[in-house]
């Protein structure tokens, strides 16, 4: 392996496995009217972007193709957008997608380790990339293991291979759902004592269950970044949970108390709804992340364990909610 060729393995799912080498280069004092007039009268792989080198074949900038007509009497120099990143032939094709659409790139340079340009990633190769990270991010969301050829190899297996990758995590929550049981025969005294109170436990789960899935989908499109920080963004879910908690919390005790005229219950139901927002926002943009770090597949946080997890804690609150203000 040199820094020109990956060997196929090393180059699956990076730039060199998208990479094209038929790019139009040129060098940065040359006028613009030449550069169209070559243009022209040769074939590229990819001729959305003119690439701009020094004598080295170090790449100084690009030229978008409707930049390119502006003035002819011009040096390619001069209408060059210098500000650019480029990326290595081992780079992560989500990192590359992620780049073009940071910089509003159409195609994304690949150099050397000495800067030199040895191709770049075309406009559908990106468009590809965001479509098979995409649907990767969609089976993680689901708690399907990612396929060892990808999400489309996925689709495309055999049923049982299908079936043999996702009931595993099912068979998982099927056990674990038992701990909700549990949950329920220990206050079974409230709900004896008060039927009311069994009414909203259904709205509570799927309150609970709805907050922990949109933040498991922004936690999933998170990790496309590399250097997005954690810290910050489990803050910012936290508040965000917080305040969707407060504003059903407040919507769930008024509605209660208009029902039932029930103020401890109202109360109960109220607070239940904020505490179990705002730990299932944390839990279900955070168990990505740590499943992630510790090198497992994603799917394990954002599938049955996050839901369990949501489930479970909710119940717990609201049921210890109840038991302390309403009996």
């Amino acid at each position: 392996m040199n820094d020109i060729t990956l060997d196929a393995e090393a180059a699956r799912d990076t730039a060199a496995e998208h990479m094209l080498t038929g790019i139009p280069r040129v060098h940065f004092d040359t006028p613009v009217d030449k550069v169209i007039e070559a243009l022209r009268g040769s074939h590229y792989e990819c001729a959305d972007t003119v690439f701009v080198t020094d004598s080295a074949g170090k790449l100084l900038g690009l030229v978008r193709i409707n930049d390119l007509f502006a003035d002819g009497q011009r040096h390619i120099g001069d209408i060059m957008e210098p500000e650019h990143e480029s990326v290595r032939l081992d780079a992560d094709q989500e990192q590359i997608a992620a780049l073009a659409m940071r910089l509003n790139m159409i195609a994304v340079p690949v150099v050397d380790k000495n800067e030199r340009l040895i191709g770049a990633i075309p406009p559908e190769a990106l468009f590809r990339i965001l479509r098979e990270e995409h649907m990767e991010d969609l089976q993680l969301i689901a708690g399907i293991t990612a396929h060892e050829e990808g999400p489309y190899a996925a689709l495309d297996a055999s049923i049982w291979n299908r079936l043999s990758h996702r009931l595993p995590w099912l068979v998982f929550g099927l056990v674990a759902s038992s701990v909700i049981t549990v949950v329920m025969v220990q206050f079974e005294h409230a709900l004896s004592a008060n039927v009311a109170v069994a009414f909203f436990v259904p709205a509570l789960v799927y309150i609970a269950g709805a907050i922990g899935s949109q933040a498991v989908s922004v936690s999933v499109r998170s990790l496309a970044a590399d250097t997005v920080e954690i810290l910050p963004l489990l803050r910012d879910e936290l508040i965000i949970g917080v305040g969707i908690g407060a504003v059903l919390g407040s919507l769930a005790g008024i509605a209660v108390l208009a029902v039932f005229g029930d103020q401890l219950l109202a109360i109960a139901v109220g607070l239940a709804v904020l505490s179990g927002g705002t730990m299932s926002a944390v839990v279900g943009f955070g168990l990505p992340w740590v499943f992630h770090k510790l090198g497992s597949d994603p799917a394990m946080g954002s599938g049955p364990i996050c839901t369990i997890i949501q489930d479970v804690a909710s119940l717990f609150i609201y049921f210890g909610l109840v038991s302390l203000l309403v009996f």
